[in-house]
């Protein structure tokens, strides 16, 4: 019976364990843009998070002055009315 051909290596292209060198430099370099996007993309959502907690705070007061002001302007009216 004779040997059966070797099934090739798919990540060492059929080379031996001992003779890869590594992936493909390309496949770094894609790897190391594919981080880089990754690492951007989580700076870009840290930032958007921290704008919007000091949106909705800013909201929230903006909301109270806005209440406080209207309370205010009610009774000048009543005030006014009052004298009238």
């Amino acid at each position: 019976m004779a040997n059966p051909e070797p099934k090739p290596d798919v990540l060492g292209a059929g080379k031996p364990a001992s003779n890869r060198a590594g992936p493909a430099p390309e496949l770094v370099e894609q790897f190391r843009q594919l981080e880089a996007r990754v690492d951007e993309a989580v700076r870009r959502i840290e930032q958007l998070r921290r704008e919007k907690k000091d949106l909705e705070a800013r909201l929230e007061e903006v909301t109270r002055t806005r209440t406080e002001a209207l309370r205010r302007i009610d009774e000048l009216i009543d005030k006014i009315d009052s004298l009238l």
